[in-house]
């Protein structure tokens, strides 16, 4: 049944592939690169990331030297920064164990730093033309609904039948145009709430399509209830520049960034717990200017409450701390960008 998605998938992919700069052009590290910021993260946000990478970091010796706070600069705005550590770390294996060439045997791709399955199948076929069926999140959406696959597709019989059906679906003489096609279909076709079914090519033998609720396929993820959490930070500046401190702790471990302290509640003493935080940095508490405007951040099931307090710093840079200029905000995480914006009216306000 599903092998009559192999030549329908085919032709569409040949008249509907998007364009994008990592498709063709035969180069595994490229690939890995696309794949990685790929995850969880939309195509027209990873166009500029990837174009700017691969400028600064061509090949996997180039990523392999960079400082990792230059790779985590870099890859602020587009989250989940396990990946980019991920990344780093891999290029150096890579250097190390192979010689700074991309490695061509799966097994070997897959046990570099967080390169999974799905990845180890993407780069392989895509790069290599080995035929290792993909499977993400868009594909199981596209193969649940043409098969009608109850249960849950994350386990069990349901996850079976599910990788019995994309392996017999690949297309074993072109698997990286066939992965790219199903990938491609589930994102701009076949999506989670509005399917646009009339411009399906599988169409014809849907059984979510010849049902009339292509929805219903496949069983909802249960969601993680949200966490409300309520967080202070300290905006600290000198002249024209930003303090950022390397973070430790639950949220942005060892990225450089405003210092950060969870509150007890929303009626936390923030003031009091950025003091004892400055102490644990074993830095004098510097001049308080006052209390910017609280803003909201969200990270994976937490929703945070963010109270950042401003501070002047009149002293030398204390050792390990960074300098940011007000203007190069977009340089750090969402949420110290988030603060320090936040943190422009009220610092407007004393020097006028």
């Amino acid at each position: 049944m599903v092998r009559s998605i192999t030549t329908a998938l085919a032709g569409w992919f040949r008249q509907s592939q998007q364009p994008l700069p990592w498709r063709g052009v035969g180069d595994p590290y490229a690939t890995w690169l696309s794949e990685v910021m790929l995850q969880q993260t939309r195509v027209a946000t990873v166009i500029p990331y990837w174009n700017r990478f691969m400028k600064r970091f061509p090949d996997p010796a180039a990523l392999a030297e960079a400082p990792l706070d230059e790779v985590l600069e870099m890859w602020a705005g587009l989250g989940y920064y396990s990946r980019g550590r991920n990344l780093h770390a891999a290029a150096k294996q890579i250097v190390e164990l192979h010689h700074g060439s991309f490695p061509r045997d799966p097994q070997q791709i897959r046990q570099l730093p967080g390169i999974g399955e799905y990845t180890t199948a993407a780069i392989c076929s895509i790069a290599f033309d080995v035929p290792m069926a993909v499977i993400d999140g868009n594909v199981e959406r596209v193969l649940c609904r043409y098969l009608c696959l109850d249960g849950d597709h994350r386990k069990g019989t349901t996850r079976t039948l599910l990788r019995e059906a994309a392996e017999a679906a690949l297309d074993r003489s072109h698997p990286g145009d066939h992965n790219q096609a199903m990938m491609d279909l589930g994102r701009t076709t076949c999506t989670p709430r509005s399917p646009d079914c009339s411009k399906c090519p599988l169409a014809t033998g849907c059984g979510a399509y010849a049902s009339g609720e292509p929805t219903r396929w496949p069983l909802p993820k249960v969601r993680r209830a949200i966490e409300e959490q309520w967080w202070a930070t300290a905006v600290v500046v000198t002249r024209q520049d930003v303090l950022l401190w390397p973070n430790s702790g639950e949220l942005l471990n060892g990225h450089m960034g405003t210092p950060l302290v969870r509150l007890d509640g929303p009626d936390g003493d923030a003031k009091l717990e950025l003091l004892r935080l400055f102490k644990t940095l074993a830095i004098d508490t510097p001049e308080l200017i006052g209390h910017a405007d609280r803003f909201q951040h969200s990270i994976t099931h937490r929703k945070l409450q963010v109270s950042p307090l401003v501070y002047r710093w009149n002293r030398s840079t204390p050792e390990g701390v960074k300098l940011l200029p007000f203007d190069a905000s977009h340089r750090v995480p969402a949420l110290h960008r988030k603060a320090i914006d936040a943190s422009k009216g009220l610092l407007l306000e004393t020097m006028s």
